[in-house]
């Protein structure tokens, strides 16, 4: 009598279990990855930098910010300078199209991640589909920006520059591949934690996954330290779609919530770490302003 199985949803297992463990553990793992990913990223990371040794005026031309510092290219005097990829610009077809390539194969294994947090934690793998939509490929036009938050970040670090305080990134996973120190994760497991050098290719939880964890797995702290040679840095955040509601108890939680309604909830916590010190400032006075009122509220309550 033969036997029937259901097949396996979602792609292959990848991490370990060990690898598992540390990413609830502290949320952050090396993660070496494949040759050919990292061929890609190296060549994307030549070919940004002819990008970046333009004059200042041609680059802000061809990649205006917008957004805040959420799109297009952006100058920090004497720290950083970076290109923030959402969508397709058509500015600089070479560069655009090995981001696409780089796009593509980081949000497919950065998906593949997530399937195995999925499995970890009792999950269905196809509970994130609700989160990726229209985000695995690099998307065609500014048409997007309202629903699809994923983006890819290249960034020029300046000799002795280049300084982001502690933090958490507010997406599902990042992942940080450099030439050289400056980033750092925090180690929790140590008394008092202590910080670490990346070694190597990083993978960060975001907040997002935090939340949907029900705080089961940790965001991965860290920060960025300047480098006296300076350095290169290409940074994937796989963010939440916003086209779609939430249906919250596949993640073991009841009813629904509108994607955009959690993202703004988790965005309006955080400060952007990549802008100028002096909004960073503004950032923080607003936000802490509001979290004043809002205590003085519940205690009047």
């Amino acid at each position: 009598m033969s036997e029937s199985f259901s097949a396996p949803t979602g792609p292959p297992p990848l991490l370990s279990e060990e690898q598992l463990l540390q990413l609830h553990r502290h949320g952050w793992l090396f993660m070496p990855i494949s040759d050919s990913i990292q061929g890609q990223i190296d060549n994307l990371t030549k070919e940004v930098a002819q990008f970046f040794d333009r004059p200042e005026d041609e680059k802000k031309q061809s990649y205006p910010a917008s957004q805040g510092t959420e799109v297009g290219f952006y100058p920090v005097a004497s720290e950083k300078e970076y290109i923030t990829f959402r969508h397709h610009v058509g500015a600089v077809p070479e560069l655009e199209r090995q981001v696409a390539q780089v796009w593509a194969a980081l949000a497919s294994l950065l998906h593949r991640i997530l399937c195995d947090i999925a499995r970890s934690s009792d999950i269905p793998t196809s509970a994130w589909d609700q989160l990726l939509r229209d985000s695995l490929e690099l998307p065609e036009s500014s048409q997007s920006l309202d629903t699809t938050t994923t983006l890819l970040r290249l960034f020029r670090y300046y000799p002795s520059g280049g300084f982001a305080a502690e933090h958490v990134d507010i997406g599902l996973l990042t992942l940080c591949v450099g030439n050289g120190k400056g980033l750092q994760v925090l180690d929790r497991l140590t008394e008092p934690p202590q910080w670490r050098d990346a070694e190597g290719p990083t993978l960060l939880v975001g907040e997002t996954v935090k939340v949907l964890s029900d705080g089961v797995i940790r965001a991965g702290a860290h920060r960025v330290q300047p480098n006296d040679s300076g350095r290169t840095s290409t940074v994937f955040t796989l963010r939440p779609s916003l086209k779609d509601t939430i249906d919250l108890s596949v993640f073991g939680f009841e009813g629904q919530l509108e994607a955009k309604q959690l993202w703004a909830a988790i965005k309006g916590s955080k400060v952007n770490i990549n802008a100028t010190k002096e909004i960073r400032e503004q950032m923080k006075a607003k936000r802490d302003a509001k979290r004043a009122k809002r205590d003085t509220e519940t205690a009047v309550g």
